[in-house]
């Protein structure tokens, strides 16, 4: 091995997580193509089904990371907490021009089946580490929805 490409190879071992912004899941994503700016819809953080296992029909994924250095394979992907089995993800590569810019995706899933109420998460891995997560719950129809704010918040 060339000494050129395992200096590469030690600065990539050596390279930083990027920091995670935000996580967030919606109904829908807009970019206004003039500005850039992004708009989230419907944000969410609770599924209620009326019976299990259900499909969620449509749910976006907004993601922004910073701080990183060149190329990742990145995976986002739905897990049930519980029992930590990935639901469904995607991969794919982001490249950092530099550690300042801001990299986001929006991810769009379909048809998405949850076979048990409890906590997931949106996942997000970076060369197989994890960067960071969201939490999320599915409930049944009698279950109250969690408040967001107060003393009885969990």
């Amino acid at each position: 091995m060339s000494k050129t490409k395992k200096n590469r190879e030690d600065e990539d071992s050596r390279k930083p997580n990027p920091t995670v912004l935000s996580i967030n899941i919606c109904d829908a994503i807009i970019r206004d193509e003039l500005t850039k700016k992004v708009s989230l819809v419907g944000l969410f953080n609770v599924i209620r089904a009326n019976s299990f296992p259900c499909t969620h029909p449509l749910m976006h994924v907004y993601v922004a990371l910073t701080n990183g250095h060149g190329k990742y394979k990145t995976e986002v992907r739905f897990a049930n907490l519980e029992t930590s089995e990935p639901i469904v993800g995607m991969v794919g590569e982001l490249n950092f021009q530099n550690p300042l810019q801001v990299v986001e995706m929006n991810l769009c899933w379909q048809q998405v089946s949850f076979d048990n109420p409890g906590e997931y998460e949106v996942e997000v891995l970076c060369d197989g580490t994890r960067t960071g997560a969201r939490k999320f719950r599915l409930i049944g129809p009698q279950q109250e929805i969690p408040p967001i704010s107060g003393p009885d918040m969990r």
